[in-house]
């Protein structure tokens, strides 16, 4: 190694360590843009080059630069007040998230000024700053939570927190009717030289596409995927030769031309996040880049496509379900295969441990949610917590949906949790049947509210049993039973725990999806239903003597979901 690339090697490192404070949690960046009033409203109002949703444009940029007056920046833990003078700004989004009120926004402080380069690369280790107004995530924590996740799950993500965006001293959108959250913005990496090299080991000689709206692997679209600048070439002749080479061969072709353990593993992380509109659902908010040194004249061993999720503004929706998509050209191939589907399945079985599990959840999702959630506060939003409650149950849910798709472990225990409220399932241990005898050796279920302390007594346990599952109390090690002719004083059958009994049908128990209407979609919610009676498990308003609200069997069953 020579003094170049040592110098190289400390730069980098620098950078990095600098990205790192930029973009960390804990972190808020204040952006305070000085420029003509008029230069900002030509600015905000300017609509895209070739029009709004034109996916067929091949014009390069949507959008003009402009030059502000000076941007102050500065964060509440990094970096220090600094100003630059003469830095260029200009808008973003075409499509979806495209707003005069409060548009996005990329920064570039090196656009007039190599000094201006220099000095925002040693300061904050880059030299670009993009800025997305979340007008289409009113929680405002979609994007960071789901690049965390990416992250966890080892997988390309980008760094991301909040900043504060002023124009000439106001919040950017203030006192614009309709505008959420002035001047609220998600301060999200861009993907550029130190991106990669973080996310692919180092390897900055590849090239970058992105992929919008049905740019797939398939030659016709090639014009109008656009090739970034961070890219070795410019002709797109690795993309090119890829699209001819699936078109040919299909899923052997694309096993080569792609790293389809690496695509696999983005597939299964789009489906814990409903990313409808990401590659899988739609060929749309993807990146790829070609992780090898990129040559002139590719062959099928100069090319190793990988994919980057992008635009996750829109996930977790409660109107979407989890899907294995197949909008995509790869996604289709490998879930029309049985080998590759099996190894998606499997891949969503080890997220639902590693990235999705309850003690995950407890762990380090949800202290960064409620990080998240104070910074919010902070900003004057109002209904925090009502914005993120259901990103949060859309997180539990993810967890049901990976456990309804690849399959309940035996040696875990969960939450049975009811749909609408949450409320768990939970054993009694001092409330006997009858009510007025000793020594019971049965015992009521009942449902209350969730509180998160993993008690024993919320917590059970399913194992296969004859044609369906067992239920078993982690607290007691009883069994649920479901009875075919003890009746409740409202009429219904009962559900109660009792000593596990060999060859007894009314401890099997079917887990029967709900709004599942395929075998590649779930809803993350199922139906508890007797084997022996045919009735589902009902978290109902009746009361125990003790006056807590019983769980019983009925017809119709109360739909219910795994945490």
């Amino acid at each position: 190694m020579g003094p170049d690339d040592l110098r190289k090697m400390t730069v980098s490192l620098k950078e990095q360590q600098a990205l790192d404070s930029l973009y960390s949690v804990d972190n808020v960046l204040t952006v305070n843009i000085s420029m003509p009033q008029g230069e900002w409203d030509a600015l905000r109002t300017e609509q895209p080059a070739g029009g709004v949703c034109n996916h067929n444009w091949t014009g390069g940029s949507r959008f003009t630069w402009h030059e502000t007056t000076s941007i102050e920046i500065v964060g509440t833990r990094f970096p220090a007040r600094t100003t630059f003078t003469r830095v260029g700004v200009k808008k973003k989004s075409f499509c979806g998230s495209l707003s005069s009120k409060k548009p996005s926004l990329h920064i570039d402080f090196g656009k007039s000024s190599k000094d201006n380069e220099r000095a925002a690369e040693a300061l904050i280790g880059s030299r670009y700053l993009t800025l997305n107004n979340s007008v289409q995530d009113p929680s405002f924590v979609r994007q960071p939570l789901g690049y965390a996740l990416l992250g966890l799950a080892g997988l390309p993500h980008a760094r991301c927190n909040f900043a504060r965006v002023f124009v000439n001293g106001q919040p950017v959108g203030q006192g614009v009717d309709g505008v959420d959250g002035p001047g609220v913005y998600i301060n999200i990496e861009p993907v550029m030289k130190r991106y990669i090299e973080r996310n692919f080991n180092g390897n900055m000689n590849g090239n970058l596409y992105a992929l919008e709206h049905r740019n797939d692997f398939v030659s016709s679209r090639a014009p109008f995927i656009s090739t970034e600048s961070l890219s070795k070439f410019d002709d797109k002749a690795d993309f090119k030769f890829a699209a001819d080479y699936i078109a040919a061969n299909g899923l052997a072709g694309a096993s080569q031309m792609l790293d389809l353990d690496h695509f696999i593993r983005v597939y299964a992380m789009e489906f814990f996040l409903k990313h409808w509109d990401g590659y899988a659902g739609r060929a749309n908010n993807t990146y790829i880049y070609n992780d090898v040194d990129a040559v002139a004249a590719p062959g099928v061993n100069d090319i190793k496509f990988k994919l980057i999720p992008w635009g996750i503004d829109q996930t977790f929706q409660r109107e979407r379900n989890f899907t294995m998509g197949s909008g995509g050209l790869v996604a289709k191939l490998v879930r029309d295969d049985a080998d590759r589907l099996t190894q998606l399945i499997d891949q969503i079985r080890t997220y639902r441990e590693a990235v999705f599990s309850r003690e995950v959840q407890q762990a380090v999702v949800k202290p960064m949610i409620d990080k998240l959630e104070a910074s919010l506060v902070g900003f004057g939003l109002t209904d925090v917590a009502s914005r993120t409650a259901n990103v949060r149950k859309q997180l539990r849910l993810a967890g049901s949906a990976g456990y309804l798709c690849a399959g309940m472990p035996e040696t875990n225990s969960v939450y049975v949790l009811q749909n609408d409220t949450s409320e768990c399932l939970h054993a009694s241990n001092t409330e006997g049947i009858p009510s007025n005898i000793p020594d019971p050796s049965m015992f009521e279920i009942y449902h209350q509210p969730l509180v998160e302390i993993n008690s024993p007594a919320d917590l059970w346990a399913f194992s296969d049993r004859g044609g369906g599952k067992s239920v078993t109390s982690r607290a007691y090690g009883r069994a649920l039973h479901a009875s075919n002719s003890l009746i409740t004083g409202e009429g219904h059958k009962y559900l109660y725990t009792c000593v596990p009994k060999a060859d007894d049908d009314a401890e099997e128990f079917s887990i029967v999806p709900v709004d599942t209407p395929d075998r590649f979609t779930f809803s993350g919610c199922f139906k508890l239903t007797s084997i022996r009676t045919g009735l589902s498990a009902t978290y109902g308003s009746e009361t125990t003597p003790a006056g807590r609200p019983r769980i019983y069997q009925d017809s119709d069953g109360s739909t219910l979901y795994f945490y």
